[in-house]
């Protein structure tokens, strides 16, 4: 079968969305996020490459902590609406019942899987930072458990 040469920036594989939060001008505030990925398992370390534009990246610069939250399916519209929205010109923290753990970084209530990162080492590329975090403490809810463990069948 004769190969088709296609554009060098297309991206094969689906990465998990995550909502990212963080706390921007002393209030709490999420953009969606969907070029995630954990680099490393000890310490377990995550990055996450955001644009340079977004207003999220003053927050996790300055508090250098930040949350990943993984929206189950009843936040898919909300998960979308931040995605098309600012934190500059929309106050998102109204949006979700929100907790904080260890570092103080806001997370979502309602997501299946919750993790919280101390930023590691930010990268900047020409139109990206990658942001390397060290997860520090991860939350599920109870529900979602099986035999002491997350089980990913029931965050489905």
């Amino acid at each position: 079968m004769p190969k088709i040469k296609i554009d060098q920036r297309y991206s094969p594989y689906q990465m998990p969305t995550v909502i990212i939060g963080t706390i921007v001008d002393e209030k709490p505030n999420f953009m969606l996020c969907t070029w995630v990925s954990r680099v490393n398992r000890n310490p377990p370390t995550w990055m996450a490459s955001i644009n340079t534009k977004h207003y999220t990246m003053n927050g996790i610069r300055e508090k250098r902590v930040f949350s990943m939250n993984f929206p189950s399916d009843n936040l898919i519209q909300l998960a979308d609406y931040i995605g098309i929205t600012s934190g500059r010109e929309v106050d998102k923290s109204s949006l979700f019942d929100i907790f904080y753990g260890e570092t103080g970084a806001p997370m979502i209530e309602e997501s299946i899987l919750n993790m919280e990162l101390e930023v590691k080492e930010i990268i900047e590329l020409p139109d990206h930072f990658v942001v390397l975090g060290d997860a520090v403490t991860s939350y599920v809810d109870e529900e979602n458990m099986s035999d002491n463990k997350p089980d990913m069948k029931k965050m489905n």
